[in-house]
Parts: C-alpha cells; structure tokens; sequence
C-alpha cells in the first residue's frame, strides 16, 4: 500500500458519512450556523475582533488563533483547538461568499470514498475544500504572516 493511498483513506476516513447529499448540505450547514455562533461569542469577548468581514476582522481573527496556540488557551473560549481551527474555516468561507461574487458554499462528495461529504467554496473553475477548517494550521504555517488573509486576496482576483 503506497504513502498517497494511505494518507488519502486516512482523509476519507476523517470526513462526515452520509447516504444522500442533501444529508451533507444539511450536516455541514449546521457546522457553519454553530461555528458562527461561537465566532460571535469570540467577538463579544476580544474588543478587537468585530464579526463584519474585512481585511482586518480576518488578520484579528488568525493572530489570536496564534495567541491561543502559543498559550495553549483555547479552553478560555471553551473550544479546543480543532474546533476553533473549525471555526476559522467557516469565518473565512462566510467573509469570501459574503464579499466575492460568485463564491458559493458546496458540498460535494469525495471522489475517493463513497459516502463521504467535504465543504468548502467556490468562484468559477476554482474550489478550496477545507471541511475541518484550517486543520493544524500553525503547524503548516509556524509564523503568523496572514495566511488566510493572502489566500483571500488571491480570491478576489
């Protein structure tokens, strides 16, 4: 069994079941509603932070995931890091299809694996899927140099 074929199930593995599409549509709709809420709780609590999708709400938004991570205090928003990685994705999806036309929401079945749904956005012929949100995402990028704000810029072109 080959390294690709591996990670590629393990990511399967990893996604939501359902037997029908609307079921997923349904499922991850409801992920995007509660991750909102807490988005908005988030806000309530960071003076800086204001729910109203600009630029700057999303550079706030990833340098206190940054803040959070260094600390390890996610529990202080009664999160964990995953779901506040979650909670990142769907800021950053609800920012795109709230100010670039023609981005939308999807949900599309994974090619691989019968029965399992991702989530993600698209404009055009361009799709970004990220169903758990931004996963590990310091891990990917260990600086904080606005990584979400750049893939929104390029978003926009």
């Amino acid at each position: 069994m080959s390294k690709h074929h591996d990670l590629t199930a393990s990511y399967g593995e990893s996604l939501v079941t359902c037997e029908h599409q609307f079921e997923a549509s349904y499922y991850y709709h409801q992920v995007r509603e509660q991750c909102m809420n807490h988005i908005h709780e988030i806000s309530k609590a960071v003076d800086e932070f204001t729910v109203d999708f600009t630029d700057e709400s999303l550079k706030i938004l990833e340098l206190l995931y940054y803040d959070l991570e260094d600390s390890n205090c996610f529990d202080y928003f009664s999160m964990t890091k995953e779901e506040f990685e979650e909670c990142m994705g769907v800021y950053f999806g609800e920012m795109v299809t709230s100010t670039i036309d023609e981005a939308r929401w999807v949900v599309k079945e994974y090619p691989l694996m019968e029965n399992k749904y991702v989530t993600g956005i698209e404009k055009g012929n361009l799709s970004l899927m990220f169903p758990h949100g931004f996963f590990n995402h310091k891990e990917r990028h260990p600086e904080c140099v606005f990584t979400l704000y750049h893939l929104y810029k390029q978003l926009q072109k």
